[in-house]
């Protein structure tokens, strides 16, 4: 008999001194897993901590540190009595300081219930979270899908867990038994990416992040978070991604991503897609045939996250456009052509510039990131970024994100400071966690044997408001155009983002 599953998204953890408000997204990896239950025949149920209570947060204390979403106590009586596995995912690394309480909790409440862990965090950090909790019975590592089917079928045929016979027979798992951490054999990635079962949305409550109009970059839309990929060919050595995906790279039919976003159209009137993709740009010709997919369905949409800019010519930048693409994020990391050989991101400034010049020719919104504080960065390579903000903001760039360097677990670079006792320590370990999110103002830290950290915060800061105060200087109509979008609580920047927070939240009965 197949046994009933519960998977728990935790609620969100931010510094209560970040740049800008997280709201909250809807949790597509628990939407992709419930999916992958439901189509093997298991019944599932969802709680999402954060979607269950969006608008509510709570001051840890002690920490900083300011949870968004359901607390333990309220997520535990989500949890129904017949219960018989317990699914929790930790994509966040700041967000194990309260998965950590959270699994102890559910053990207690649970105790003949298996417990298993996955997630991007999860797969970094693996042998410390069997040692700190040594009552999961496995975790989970890289892609979820096929790895959790397997996983319940050993649950159901009530195999002898506890000696790790079944456990062992899963590729891709990790597990304690009595010599210590165990890992099964790696499994392979998921090529056939058109074979997965849809998201099942239904069983989140998706409708509250779209009556409230949250969005990873956008507000004030039914935003949808899709995935048209997966995975990355490139191995920078600052980014978590190689560990999780390794470097293989998967496309979907634009056909069926199509047809799903048609789906969402249909039944819940969404006006805007958010693709989650970690590398969306290294075939010209599947993005060709993804943007005229695309444009037959009349829907605004854009890809979040850092893109490499190599790819991107006039005629894709027109393709983009005309199917209903209208914001770039170009991801630079820095101007220093040492530091991006050192980093394997082989980026250039001068492909951003010409990117930047034809992407607003064609009225497409542009976004560039920059992080500060790398090991290794100089003040000269400071002075080059700096040089290219001007350079940006004089051909119309429209928005920089100026992030501090954090060394996230299972990145190469944060494996080479560990391996120099610079980063996580037992000692300093949650200190270290609590610091690991990129908008933190408060606890910057200068991984740079050049730069201190008192320089980070005017460095990140003062960084976006030279860039801003150029932008407003060159083209005046456009902080016009910002004082608008924040008074109708539509922003698109990261000032808009910061200062609509702020505003917002002191206006009574906004959340």
């Amino acid at each position: 008999m197949k046994k009933k599953v519960v998977l728990i998204r935790p609620p969100h953890l931010l510094p209560s001194a970040a740049v800008t408000a997280q709201h909250g997204v809807p949790s597509l990896a628990l939407a992709y897993l419930a999916g992958a239950l439901r189509k093997a025949g298991y019944p599932v149920q969802c709680v999402d901590a954060v979607g269950e209570a969006l608008g509510v947060s709570h001051l840890l204390p002690e920490t900083g540190l300011v949870l968004s979403g359901l607390q333990i106590t309220e997520i535990l009586k989500n949890i129904p009595a017949d219960v018989e596995v317990i699914g929790v995912s930790c994509g966040f690394s700041n967000d194990w300081l309260y998965v950590h309480p959270l699994l102890s909790e559910l053990n207690e409440r649970f105790p003949k219930c298996p417990i298993v862990v996955g997630g991007e965090h999860v797969s970094a950090d693996y042998a410390r979270i069997l040692t700190s909790c040594p009552f999961i019975t496995a975790c989970i590592l890289g892609e979820g899908e096929q790895t959790l089917v397997e996983l319940m079928a050993a649950f159901s045929e009530d195999r002898p867990l506890a000696e790790g016979k079944a456990l062992a027979k899963v590729r891709g798992l990790a597990y304690l038994d009595g010599t210590g951490v165990r890992k099964t054999g790696a499994r392979p990635r998921m090529a056939e990416l058109d074979t997965l079962a849809w998201p099942a949305w239904d069983l989140l409550p998706l409708e509250k992040y779209l009556d409230r109009g949250y969005g990873m970059a956008v507000q004030g839309q039914r935003s949808m978070p899709m995935l048209a990929t997966r995975g990355c060919p490139h191995r920078c050595t600052f980014c978590s991604v190689p560990n999780m995906w390794n470097s293989e790279w998967h496309c979907r039919n634009p056909q069926d991503i199509a047809a799903e976003a048609e789906s969402y159209k249909i039944r819940y009137g969404i006006t805007h897609l958010e693709f989650y993709d970690m590398s969306p740009l290294v075939r010209k010709d599947w993005l060709e045939a993804f943007c005229q997919a695309l444009g037959k369905l009349q829907l605004s949409w854009n890809f979040p996250s850092g893109l490499r800019a190599e790819l991107l010519d006039e005629q894709l930048l027109s393709a983009m456009k005309n199917s209903g693409c209208y914001k770039l994020t170009l991801a630079l990391e820095t101007s220093s052509a040492r530091l991006n050989r050192e980093l394997k991101k082989h980026s250039s400034p001068s492909v951003l510039r010409r990117v930047i010049r034809e992407a607003c020719r064609q009225k497409l919104i542009t976004k560039v990131n920059l992080i500060f504080g790398l090991p290794g960065q100089k003040v000269s390579d400071i002075l080059l970024d700096y040089l290219n903000l001007t350079v940006f903001a004089w051909g119309g760039l429209h928005d920089v994100a100026c992030f501090a360097f954090v060394p996230y677990p299972g990145s190469a670079l944060a494996n080479s400071l560990l391996s120099q006792q610079r980063a996580g320590s037992e000692a300093d370990y949650e200190v270290f966690l609590a610091r690991n999110v990129y908008n933190n103002t408060a606890q910057m830290k200068s991984w740079s044997e050049h730069i201190p950290d008192q320089a980070m915060k005017f460095l990140t800061l003062g960084g976006m408001a030279y860039f801003y105060f150029l932008q407003f200087l060159f083209r005046p109509y456009r902080f016009f155009w910002t004082l608008r979008r924040i008074a109708g609580n539509k922003p698109e920047s990261m000032l808009e983002l910061a200062l609509t927070g702020r505003i917002w939240r002191t206006i009574p009965g906004q959340k």
